[in-house]
């Protein structure tokens, strides 16, 4: 991998720490979450439609804060190639 690709993907890598670690970023996520546990707890038994809304919108939650954690490792991937190279 080139050295520019290497530091756009360190760049990329800090913004998604600097994301992870942003209180109201953080917020979103928790609050988000136990919204959605809340609405599946209280749904009622025969609206299987409306549960299966809950979960997709809780493995939606769960795919983005998986793609920040994943550009984040990868940008630590990428330092660690650079700094081998000097």
């Amino acid at each position: 991998m080139s050295e520019d690709k290497l530091r756009g993907e360190m760049d990329r890598g800090a913004k998604a720490k600097a994301l992870l670690n942003n209180p109201m970023l953080k917020e979103a996520f928790e609050q988000l979450e136990t919204q959605y546990i809340e609405a599946w707890k209280i749904s009622p038994n025969r609206d299987s439609e409306g549960r299966e809304r809950i979960y997709l919108l809780m493995k939606s939650l769960d795919a983005v804060h998986a793609h920040l954690v994943s550009v984040l490792e990868t940008g630590k991937l990428a330092e660690k190639q650079l700094n081998l190279k000097f």
